[in-house]
């Protein structure tokens, strides 16, 4: 069986088995991406809109201590993580 990854890449499945064996052994092929990292600041909002979505009680409390230690508010670690993850991209 094969597929077609974004960009037209056939993928087979030999090899997505020789990717996992690589894995596996600790083989990552490739060049390290950028890593984006750095304190939680206040990201400024111009027209702010609410959005709504669930966590787990463990992600939701993990959540709060990290704000806590850190002296920011959930929002702003929320905020920060979605810009870093934009970033990436």
């Amino acid at each position: 069986m094969s597929f077609v990854a974004k960009g037209g890449r056939v993928v087979t499945d030999e090899m997505l088995d020789e990717w996992a064996d690589d894995a596996d052994n600790g083989e990552f092929g490739g060049r390290p991406g950028d890593v984006y990292s750095g304190p939680v600041v206040p990201v400024a909002q111009a027209e702010s809109v609410s959005r709504t979505f669930s966590l787990s009680a463990d992600m939701s409390a993990m959540l709060d201590a990290m704000a806590k230690r850190r002296g920011v508010s959930a929002d702003d670690i929320m905020r920060h993580a979605l810009v870093r993850e934009f970033a990436s991209v």
